[in-house]
């Protein structure tokens, strides 16, 4: 029984109910209620048929109301409905079928203009108000002026009780109203801090994004900037060392050298600022094939490995040899090692950086391990979210290492760092087994 009740005050009364539309169904509900009672009592108290008649009309215009409202959603038109038939038809002759105005009928009047006010808006509002004043002053009028249209009550006792019976209810249902208006007035209140405190939180977010990417446009015109200036210098030079006689061949190939290494690591910045627009408009794409890990491991890094150091370092390999095929896009294995050994060899000064391949139950995984300066741990957790960079040494511009995590975890595979500062950085990430994709 509880368990019912709860439901039907949830369905007509919830939080989330409109206020219009709880008040309609409060006003459907009492307009039920308050017809079967006070028809009853008419009865037991042997009242006329007419005021029996008149208050089951009632109970069956708000139960048939109640109903189509809550089915068709029309509360509006079925306020309009109510309004008019209990208010401005009903409402009239229960005035003179029960004692007129000393049988309390003003209560009645009371909750016309309160529901009225409720439910109705702008210029229907005013109307309907209005019209209703009218009708209940000419209700008095004609009650004054012509007294025998009034049925009068057979005793004082009838018209005591009839009084307290309709400023009982009429009191109830005003309580009840002003309660739902408190509680909604509540609900919105907290609907609106909710709704500060979520914008708040939007606001700081979109500021922690505006601060990311100011830095993050002025890393990359840093990163590109560096590798122009290289440029710039090493083609003056080159130029200079052309107008001499005889011609230095080795150091104009040794500048060419350094030209071409520096618009190859543009080149891969651009790659990756195109790659990254791709991956946030969800176009990363990928090719896959089964291959050997060991063999293009191998190739790549002894090619990409003499075009990307020049701090001196060297590499070595500590990759099993005899491995199955992974499934795995090529072009995109080539993009993360050459992200990888190019922060690997950056970050390390006449080091070692040492490429290692192991096998862990169908995983394969891929390490590349140097003795450079390294980071802090905290720093090192932060690495592979989008756009991470320190100023102070400019730890590639976050988009490498970011576009690593996202070709990756495509792959369906793990990537994580383990470093210290001042000991290297060892960046590990796995592939699975072709068989496991077959």
């Amino acid at each position: 029984m509880k368990t019912e009740l709860r439901k039907t005050l949830g369905i007509y009364f919830g939080p989330h109910v409109d206020i219009k539309v709880q008040v309609f169904n409060l006003l459907a509900i009492v307009g039920i209620m308050s017809g079967i009672i006070v028809a009853a009592l008419a009865v037991i108290i042997k009242e006329s048929v007419i005021i029996s008649g008149i208050d089951l009309s009632i109970a069956v215009l708000s139960y048939f109301l109640l109903r189509v409202a809550d089915k068709k959603k029309c509360y509006h038109l079925c306020s309009w409905i109510f309004i008019i038939v209990a208010f401005f038809i009903l409402f009239p002759l229960l005035f003179f079928s029960c004692g007129g105005h000393k049988s309390g009928a003003d209560y009645v009047f009371i909750i016309a203009l309160v529901f009225t006010a409720i439910l109705l808006v702008k210029h229907e509002r005013i109307a309907a108000l209005a019209g209703e004043f009218v009708l209940y002053f000419a209700c008095i009028l004609l009650c004054y002026y012509k007294p025998e249209m009034v049925v009068l009550l057979p005793s004082e006792f009838d018209y005591l009780f009839v009084n307290i019976i309709n400023m009982t209810i009429t009191c109830t249902i005003i309580l009840i109203v002003v309660l739902i208006c408190i509680r909604m007035f509540n609900n919105r209140h907290e609907q609106i801090e909710e709704l500060n405190r979520e914008l708040t939180a939007r606001n700081e977010t979109l500021a922690q994004y505006d601060t990311m990417k100011s830095d993050f446009l002025a890393t990359v015109a840093h990163e590109i900037n560096t590798p122009l200036a290289i440029i710039s210098a090493s083609s003056n030079d080159a130029m200079y060392l052309l107008s001499e006689t005889p011609q230095k061949t080795d150091e104009i190939n040794e500048n060419l050298l350094l030209i071409k290494r520096r618009v190859k690591m543009i080149d891969g910045i651009l790659l990756d600022l195109m790659d990254t627009v791709a991956i946030e408009n969800g176009r990363i794409s990928l090719t896959r094939q089964p291959a050997s890990l060991y063999t293009h491991l191998k190739n790549i890094c002894d090619v990409q490995f003499k075009l990307l150091d020049t701090n001196g370092n060297d590499i070595t390999y500590e990759m099993d040899s005899v491995l199955p095929n992974v499934w795995v896009d090529l072009s995109r294995l080539e993009q993360v090692m050459i992200n990888l050994l190019s922060n690997a060899v950056r970050h390390t000064k006449d080091g070692i950086i040492t490429i290692k391949l192991t096998r862990e139950n169908t995983k394969q995984i891929v390490g590349v391990i140097d003795n450079g300066e390294g980071m802090e741990p905290e720093t090192a957790k932060t690495m592979l979210k989008q756009y991470v960079s320190t100023k102070a040494d400019y730890w590639r511009h976050g988009i490498g290492l970011y576009i690593c995590r996202r070709i990756i975890t495509a792959h369906g595979g793990d990537i994580w760092i383990e470093s210290e500062k001042g000991r290297g950085t060892s960046v590990f990430f796995s592939f699975m087994e072709s068989a496991e994709y077959e």
